[in-house]
């Protein structure tokens, strides 16, 4: 069975803290896949769900208050992706459930993570490494 998301050193913000953390996110989206492969994506789509809306909490917090600290000049526009990313992921996750549809939420997820670490975060991460190089 193959690793639906592979993580690469291009995935990597290269802000350690970071990178851990958004390795996790993909590990639980890689166990979700693990579990829909083996026909028990229903038993398990709520608390994966529930689970990564943990991680990403931590992780949304922990992105901001380095993103502020380094002086991200464009840290509001980060944060609205954030509270959209934060509606989307619910909004998808109570229309799988309803559905009993986990391959709705592992393809939202895949797009949504990827997306977001590759894109996005690679506009604050030279900020937050010349801070972390300070500390």
């Amino acid at each position: 069975m193959n690793i639906y998301i592979v993580w690469t050193e291009k995935n990597n913000v290269e802000v350690p803290i970071l990178d851990e953390q958004q390795r996790g996110i993909v590990s639980t989206i890689n166990s979700f896949h693990y579990f829909i492969q083996e026909g028990r994506g229903d038993e398990v789509l709520r608390p994966t769900l529930a689970t990564l809306e943990n991680f990403t909490t931590i992780h949304f917090t922990t992105e901001e208050a380095l993103m502020e600290r380094a002086g991200y000049p464009d840290i509001e526009d980060h944060k609205a992706l954030h509270k959209e990313l934060i509606k989307k992921t619910a909004d998808i996750s109570r229309e799988s459930v309803y559905l009993k549809d986990p391959d709705m939420a592992l393809k939202f997820l895949r797009q949504w993570w990827l997306g977001h670490i590759n894109v996005e975060d690679k506009k604050y991460a030279p900020y937050v490494r010349k801070l972390m190089e300070r500390v």
